[in-house]
């Protein structure tokens, strides 16, 4: 995760951040911290959909949501997910942060009557 995006996921008070910059230490970590969603950077050695079927068969992380997290050629972080694209739900980036915490918090907590 960028610095910014996890200082802004943070500081909503709603989130606590575990952060791995190794797949494998990433994947030892999601087995440990069983999170509720999982933010993965593709730039990552490793990380790919065979990291993300391997982590879901491997943990408790069956249902647990992930999604693909990268950055444009400026810098600035972007979502580009995974669900409904290969099976993983998606959203095209670059997206500012606030629309991150809010895609964040709306994937954690559906509204009401939503599939």
């Amino acid at each position: 995760l960028s610095a910014a995006l996890r200082d802004a996921l943070e500081s909503s008070g709603h989130y606590l951040i575990k952060e791995e910059h190794d797949s494998r230490l990433a994947m030892n970590a999601a087995r440990w911290f069983q999170p509720d969603l999982i933010l993965c950077d593709p730039a990552m050695d490793g990380v790919n959909a065979g990291f993300v079927r391997e982590l879901q068969k491997a943990t408790l992380c069956k249902e647990t949501p992930v999604v693909f997290v990268t950055r444009d050629g400026s810098g600035k972080s972007a979502v580009v997910s995974g669900g409904v694209l290969s099976g993983y739900s998606f959203l095209a980036g670059p997206v500012p942060l606030e629309q991150i915490g809010k895609y964040v918090a709306e994937l954690l907590n559906p509204p009401a009557g939503a599939a």
